[in-house]
């Protein structure tokens, strides 16, 4: 719920967030498959939701960087070692938070075809070992300063669906799906979606930087959880 209603406030946190939190009660290698089924449950709808606003050729650019890396990620996710895994999350994710909260500006990427693939090829393997596409992805649109706000949350949101659909389909086929995992999922969605209800709302209520700079507070503690649950 937590990390579905900072996913509509600010369209990014939600693997950020749930991954290090579930990592509470779930195996590195099922809360992977967990976040990424929730992502494309939640996905599918928002596409239709945002579909006017979405900058189509830009989103195949970084779908075909994820495809291309997505079998490195589930490799790592298949062989690692778990607390390995988790290190790396909470270190991804609170170092995508300092840059985000203290150095917004600092690494501005021109969205040019080249860019836009290597950022979907480093998503892709993140996205498909540790379940968090969001550093890259998120450092990559916060630098689109021509992008509304509003058109910067819709890209985000889309795109991490997208690569969660990839990442998904890519552990299908190596055989890392488990029933289990998706029942999880389902039972899962009911309070994702009453959380993303909750974050709707705050975002056409509330100061659009006080939310961001709200939403990045909890990514930086999910990060620092991770952390300790590995060592």
């Amino acid at each position: 719920m937590i990390a579905s209603a900072a996913r509509r406030l600010t369209g990014f946190g939600f693997a950020l967030i749930g991954a290090p939190l579930l990592s509470l009660l779930l195996s590195p290698q099922q809360l992977v498959i967990v976040i990424l089924w929730l992502q494309v449950f939640l996905g599918v709808p928002a596409a239709f939701e945002f579909k006017a606003e979405l900058d189509w050729p830009l989103l195949r650019q970084l779908a075909l960087g994820g495809i291309l890396t997505a079998p490195l990620g589930v490799f790592v996710l298949t062989y690692a070692n778990p607390d390995i895994i988790l290190l790396i999350m909470g270190f991804c994710v609170i170092a995508a938070a300092s840059i985000l909260g203290f150095f917004p500006g600092v690494i501005k990427i021109r969205a040019t075809a080249p860019a836009n693939v290597a950022c979907g090829m480093l998503a892709g393997v993140m996205s498909s070992s540790v379940g968090m596409p969001g550093p890259p992805i998120t450092i990559f649109f916060m630098g689109q300063t021509e992008m509304t706000i509003r058109q910067r949350r819709a890209m985000l949101i889309s795109t991490f669906s997208l690569l969660a659909c990839v990442s998904l389909t890519t552990a299908f086929l190596s055989g890392q799906i488990r029933l289990d995992s998706f029942l999880l999922a389902i039972v899962l969605l009911v309070p994702a979606l009453i959380g993303g209800y909750l974050g709707e709302y705050l975002h056409n209520h509330l100061n659009a930087k006080l939310v961001e700079r709200f939403a990045l507070g909890l990514v930086f503690l999910a990060g620092l959880l991770c952390i300790a649950r590995a060592v």
